[in-house]
């Protein structure tokens, strides 16, 4: 190298990104991107990183967020970045901000993002101005990005701004008209480089604002010949079909995976959440992967379903939950406002629904009240202890006692369960699964009641504990490149040529460093409290775009406030 470099990053242990093995060489940087990668590189000028001793990554992409509104008022996404994550996928569930009204929008991802409605309004307020998938790809460009930024179009926001909001919630079929000014739209969003389109099926995710609050958003009121329609658009433009299924039907992963069969025509991308080992069903963990891999060989499909990387750990304010989201009496407590709630609670007939649906088969999330406890509460003889626990003591029935716990305390009832992955030999199995990406960390999605923020961090220390598992520099492409070449995105590796996005981790500080969900009153939230991790010391720097965003636990100054990252346009595969 001729030339003096920016940056030097320097004595590192690199892992490339593409599953090669690791090589101890410096990376010169300059002009935003790597120039060399080779031992004893000259440094003269440049911003040396020390290291030696230290994993060199490509910055990790997360390819499940719902930070379509955060992105708004706090671009430089910290809570992600922070963990080494340099690129986010928006726009999934069918939820994105690219089309639609303010108050459409809000109406979509209040709920979602678990937020107060005033919050987000500030966020949002007088900034939608565009029309159209392509306007909001030249805004989101336009703003001062930490990360770098790509987003599926969520079917949901197409579906009520080309039907109108009570149309969208009420009629399953569109007609003919709509359906061609649908598809427009996400041609257009194709054209201006989205990655595709998001459909979801679960009836938990739902409205807020009246007067449809709790009612399951648009895209799960289509009939699915709409979602098949809009589907094939997406497969004639090359991009991907990002989709919720149903998790009470197992029909719905039936027909997607038979969406993305390539017989006769040419395959959907097709990624599917969530490969989970639920708690209250055992063989979806199986069935996930087995249904993708029959569907990939015999069905020339091109499916991957996301997997989480850590126990699927839900923290909850009372009834304010995702949990309580499949209840329909649970759906009418979270929607009332808390003096008619605590009535409900202490109504004989709502009791008597509550404890039929509670106690009711076909549900994905578990009902054990001695799996449930709680975090904190009024009366603090009552944290650390189990719901059943509680019950017995007081020699009340375990339903009863819980209701009689919710109609006293409301939202000042904290406690916490695991709905899913609290098997290490099962979520290690899906993890490593080539028809499964490690990703659905939900990051800015319920944000008071999970936190999974650093699930590439969990990854890499599940495999630097267990070689023989998983290789670091597997791990590694498994999150990074691997994913980004399948998105069809211009990240993930680290090579001569490409933009310089990495992380540099000290291996020691990964094997214990890694903390548990933390509460975080956020100033810039208003005072609203969060769940969010800390990894302090795994992660010692971040670099996107060339430059230094996050080192030694800070972020650069001005960091948020100027541009680091870039707007990813995807390109369909021809």
């Amino acid at each position: 190298m001729s030339e003096r470099c920016d940056v030097l990053v320097q004595g590192g242990v690199v892992h490339d990104g593409t599953g090669a093995p690791p090589r101890e060489v410096d990376v010169a940087i300059r002009a935003g991107r790597v120039v060399a990668m080779e031992p004893g590189l000259p440094h003269e000028g440049a911003r040396v990183i020390d290291a030696r001793g230290r994993w060199v990554t490509p910055g990790f992409l997360d390819i499940h967020t719902h930070y379509d509104a955060e992105v708004e008022a706090l671009p430089g996404l910290e809570e992600s970045v922070r963990h080494g994550v340099t690129t986010v996928v928006m726009g999934n569930c069918s939820l994105s901000a690219a089309a639609g009204t303010e108050a459409q929008i809000l109406d979509i991802f209040c709920r979602v993002e678990n937020l107060p409605r005033a919050l987000l309004a500030r966020w949002l307020g007088g900034k939608v101005t565009w029309r159209g998938p392509r306007e909001y790809y030249d805004h989101l460009d336009a703003l001062p990005l930490g990360p770098n930024v790509a987003s599926f179009l969520g079917h949901s926001s197409v579906r009520m701004a080309v039907m109108g909001t009570a149309r969208s919630l009420r009629e399953p079929r569109a007609n003919a008209e709509e359906l061609a000014r649908m598809a427009a739209l996400i041609r257009e969003a194709a054209e201006s480089g989205f990655l595709g389109l998001s459909i979801d099926m679960l009836p938990w995710h739902r409205m807020d604002g009246a007067p449809f609050r709790g009612v399951s958003v648009p895209s799960q009121q289509a009939h699915w010949a709409e979602h098949g329609a809009l589907a094939d658009v997406v497969r004639e433009r090359g991009g991907v079909l990002q989709a919720t299924p149903n998790a009470l039907r197992r029909d719905t992963v039936v027909r997607l995976l038979s969406c993305s069969a390539g017989l006769r025509r040419r395959p959907l991308r097709t990624t599917i959440i969530a490969a989970l080992d639920v708690t209250s069903d055992r063989s979806v963990h199986r069935l996930a992967p087995l249904s993708a891999q029959l569907a990939n060989r015999l069905l020339n499909a091109d499916v991957r379903y996301q997997a989480l990387a850590e126990p699927f750990l839900n923290f909850c304010d009372g009834p304010l939950t995702p949990i309580f989201e499949e209840l329909p009496a649970g759906v009418d407590a979270i929607s009332a406002p808390p003096d008619e709630r605590r009535r409900m609670f202490q109504d004989p007939a709502y009791r008597a629904a509550f404890r039929r649906q509670w106690t009711g088969r076909g549900h994905a999330f578990h009902r054990d009240l001695a799996r449930m406890d709680v975090v904190a509460a009024p009366d603090p003889s009552l944290a650390g202890r189990s719901f059943a626990d509680i019950a017995r003591e007081r020699r009340r029935d375990p339903i009863e006692c819980f209701l009689d716990l919710l109609a006293e305390h409301d939202t000042a009832l904290r406690w916490r369960t695991v709905v899913a992955n609290d098997r290490p030999g099962p979520r290690r199995a899906l993890l490593a699964h080539p028809c499964i990406l490690p990703g659905f960390n939900d990051a800015g999605a319920h944000s008071r009641n999970m936190a999974f923020q650093d699930g590439a961090l969990q990854v890499l220390r599940e495999a630097q504990a267990d070689p023989a598992w998983m290789t670091v520099e597997r791990a590694v492409h498994r999150l990074t490149g691997e994913p980004a070449a399948w998105l069809g995105l211009d990240a993930g590796t680290l090579s001569q040529g490409a933009i310089a996005d990495l992380v540099v981790i000290d291996p020691e500080r990964l094997r214990t460093g890694l903390g548990e969900p933390v509460e975080l009153v956020d100033p810039r939230l208003g005072g609203i409290m969060r769940m969010v991790k800390r990894s302090e010391g795994v992660v010692r720097q971040v670099v996107i775009g060339g430059r230094v965003a996050f080192e030694a636990g800070r972020f650069a100054a001005g960091y948020g406030e100027t541009r680091f990252g870039r707007l990813l346009r995807a390109q369909g595969r021809a």
